[in-house]
């Protein structure tokens, strides 16, 4: 059975033509500074999680977004373990494909407070917060972007990193979160 994911993050991040080196934003001391003073977000909206289905153990994992054009587009990859929950985002990307993305258990913990207890998807709100920068010229030229419009960063789940947007934002725990993600989903509490 073939799942369909899009990541949280979470964000319209696309590497499939991307050929840029991911740059690890923990390297930028310019955007380490920027993190110092960030903006403080809480997602409004809830994220359903599950845990993940024996069949899926082991199998690669497709996060999947939105292309801003009506479409989806592969973001990331990442292998499911017994470790995971598997999110989701409670809307549709595009049609029948949901922006699903793959949690380690103690993360989940951290993030909505306790874990699924099912492989079916249960509704959870986020408890903790997150600290986000704007993704500016500024910040897309720090990280060596081709286009003045899009950049590549390293994430741990996927040697080809995640592709971040103007005026997307930058969350400290090294993803990037599309402007029409954070307007949706997020809301500024300081």
């Amino acid at each position: 059975m073939k799942y369909i994911a899009s990541s949280l993050l979470l964000a319209c991040c696309s590497f499939s033509a991307f050929s840029a080196t991911p740059i690890d934003i923990k390297t930028v001391p310019e955007i380490m500074q920027a993190f110092e003073k960030p903006e403080i977000y809480r997602k409004r909206t809830v994220t359903l999680g599950r845990l993940p289905q024996s069949v899926e153990i082991g199998q690669q994992f497709p996060t999947y977004v939105s292309d801003g054009k009506g479409g989806y587009k592969l973001e990331t990859t990442n292998r499911v373990t017994d470790n995971v929950i598997v999110a989701r985002m409670p809307f549709a990307v595009a049609g029948n494909i949901y922006n699903e993305w793959l949690i380690p258990k103690d993360k989940w913990q951290e993030t909505y407070g306790e874990l699924p207890t099912s492989t079916k998807f249960e509704r959870f709100k986020r408890i903790k917060t997150i600290q986000a920068i704007k993704i500016d010229e500024r910040i897309l030229k720090l990280l060596n972007s081709q286009d003045g419009k899009t950049a590549t960063i390293a994430v741990s789940w996927d040697p080809k990193g995640m592709q971040v947007f103007k005026n997307g934002y930058l969350a400290e725990r090294e993803y990037g979160i599309a402007p029409e993600e954070m307007q949706q989903n997020y809301e500024r509490i300081k």
